[in-house]
């Protein structure tokens, strides 16, 4: 490998901050410690907005950290979302987890979903087709290997490609 020049880093050069104490999981983990504790049902809802990306992610961690692969019965943790979701909602979402949106989301819904359930629902008032809104992203549900998702509208481009196990 050539030396690189001066001033140019090739590794771990400078300490990086994803502000992951802010993402939005943070709070529905912990709203959702019954579930994730006893696997009692919850429901929780919340407003969202493009900035919440891979909203799912972290909780589903939780999940198979506690539960594996076998993740939590159906259902046991259902959010009820509103707004516009950012990049990869409900990415690697577990089995046990359920993500419902009302409004729409970017890319990579679903990426490499894991058992869990999404729904994609149009807004009540919202005046026009659903057969002809985009309402996802482009490579939504991108190496899925389980689980459901449910989306009331038009996809992207690249839907569901190394979909391996999901149904849609």
């Amino acid at each position: 490998q050539p030396p690189p020049r001066a001033g140019v880093m090739i590794y771990n050069g400078e300490r990086q901050n994803h502000h992951l104490d802010k993402a939005l999981d943070q709070i529905l983990i912990r709203q959702a410690a019954a579930a994730l504790e006893k696997g009692m049902p919850v429901r929780l809802a919340h407003p969202i907005r493009n900035v919440n990306r891979t909203v799912g992610a972290m909780l589903s961690g939780e999940v198979a950290q506690r539960y594996g692969n076998a993740g939590l019965a159906e259902d046991t943790i259902w959010v009820s979302f509103r707004g516009t979701a950012g990049g990869s909602f409900g990415a690697f979402l577990a089995r046990g987890v359920t993500l419902e949106i009302t409004g729409d989301c970017n890319d990579y819904v679903g990426k490499g979903l894991s058992g869990g359930r999404l729904m994609v629902k149009q807004p009540e008032n919202a005046n026009r087709d659903p057969t002809q809104n985009i309402i996802v992203g482009n490579t939504v549900l991108y190496g899925a290997i389980s689980g459901e998702a449910y989306i009331q509208g038009v996809a992207g481009e690249r839907f569901a490609v190394r979909n391996s196990g999901a149904v849609t």
